[in-house]
C-alpha cells in the first residue's frame, strides 16, 4: 500500500481516481474524489456496502457545494453547529437536476461535512474540491482504528494511505437533518 504523508501527493493519488484512506475528526475513513463517478463505485466495491446506503461529502468549504443544493437559510446552519461542541455533518436537499447521478439518492439530501480536521483540511485544501468518505471498514463490521488492519482489509494497488494523525473524537460525526433538525446519528 502507497502511503503519503504529504497533502500533494495525496491530492494526485485522488486526482488520478484512485482511494484514500485518510484521517477524520474521530475514526479512519476512505474515500476518493465525489465526482469521479468510477472511483466512488470503487469504494462501495472494496467496502461491500449496499449502493442503496449513502456516502457523507467532505469538504473544505460548503461553497464548493452550493451550485449543487436548494438554497437554504444560512442561520439555519448556524444555530445546528452552534448547538453541538462536535464536527457535524449536515443534510442538505439537494437539485436532482444538476447533482450527478452517482451522488443522489432516495432522501433527496446531501450528508455533507466541512472538516475541522487540519490534516484532512489541509488535503482538501490542496485537493480543491470534495470527497466521498466513509468508515475504513467492510460495511456492518466494527471500525477500525489500527493501520495495519486496515491494510490488511484492504490490500488493493489503487488503495493508499495518507498517515496523519486522527482527531480527538472517539465517535463517527453526528448526523443532523437541516431541515427538520432531526438527529439521526448520534
Amino acid at each position: 500500500m502507497e502511503v503519503f504523508s504529504s497533502e500533494v501527493k495525496a491530492s494526485h493519488w485522488l486526482k488520478q481516481g484512485n482511494i484514500l484512506i485518510h484521517p477524520t475528526e474521530g475514526v479512519w475513513g476512505i474515500g476518493c474524489d465525489a465526482f469521479n463517478r468510477k472511483a466512488v463505485k470503487r469504494v462501495y466495491e472494496i467496502k461491500k456496502r449496499a449502493l442503496n446506503k449513502s456516502l457523507v461529502i467532505v469538504c473544505n468549504n460548503i461553497d464548493i457545494m452550493q451550485d449543487y443544493l436548494i438554497p437554504y437559510d444560512p442561520n439555519d446552519v448556524e444555530e445546528i453547529l452552534k448547538n453541538t461542541k462536535d464536527p457535524v455533518t449536515i443534510l442538505y436537499p439537494y437539485f436532482k437536476e444538476k447533482l450527478p447521478e452517482h451522488l443522489q439518492n432516495d432522501t433527496g439530501k446531501l450528508a455533507i461535512r466541512v472538516s475541522t480536521h487540519y490534516p484532512l483540511k489541509s488535503l482538501l485544501e490542496v485537493f480543491n474540491n470534495s470527497i466521498v468518505s466513509t468508515s475504513a471498514n467492510i460495511s456492518s463490521q466494527k471500525t477500525l482504528q489500527d493501520i495495519e488492519a486496515i491494510k490488511e482489509t484492504f490490500p488493493h494497488e489503487d488503495v493508499a494511505l495518507f498517515n496523519k494523525e486522527l482527531g480527538s473524537l472517539n465517535k463517527s460525526t453526528p448526523i443532523i437533518d437541516l431541515i427538520s433538525k432531526e438527529i439521526l446519528r448520534k
